[in-house]
């Protein structure tokens, strides 16, 4: 299986915490898909993956783009590089090559990211309670597979 890890693009929040969740994913076997902007929650996660001896690393990044570029912005050195073509494509290139999606904080790009999970190969969005300030506003619901659990339920919910 693979997880895509999204977070904010500035690293923040608990980061023992997140490198808990990336030992355990490590443990668990799966592979994870990042963006890792440089200074992110990903990168960190994707790091500390690695760390604890995870299996791969592939990285969503946009290759062709030229409106912002993207070797100021990301780690090019995690794993192996999907292409998206550009940052208007990653939310959607990210949904498509993963099967679960794991939020470890909010930010205007994770909403992207989640929404996306809605039409690009739809699929459950866990979010870690301990790592977001509170729930998403229920409208959502409807139209989306989120899943809020504690670090303790990850275990369990990906071995369903």
């Amino acid at each position: 299986m693979k997880i895509g890890i999204i977070g904010p693009s500035k690293l923040r929040g608990d980061k023992e915490k997140i490198s808990e969740l990336a030992k355990l994913i490590a443990e668990l076997g799966y592979e994870i898909v990042v963006t890792p902007d440089k200074g992110s929650a990903s990168e960190f996660f994707a790091q500390e993956y690695l760390r604890n001896k995870g299996e791969k690393v592939w990285e969503v990044l946009p290759l062709e783009d030229v409106e912002l570029g993207y070797k100021e912005w990301v780690n090019l050195d995690l794993g192996e590089g999907i292409n998206c073509g550009t940052w208007r494509n990653q939310p959607e290139k990210l949904n498509e090559e993963t099967d679960v999606l794991l939020c470890i904080g909010y930010a205007v790009g994770v909403l992207a990211e989640i929404a996306y999970s809605k039409w690009f190969k739809p699929k459950p969005v866990y979010i870690i309670k301990e790592l977001v300030s509170g729930k998403l506003p229920s409208e959502l619901d409807k139209s989306l597979d989120l899943r809020y659990i504690s670090f303790n339920e990850l275990k369990k919910e990906l071995n369903g």
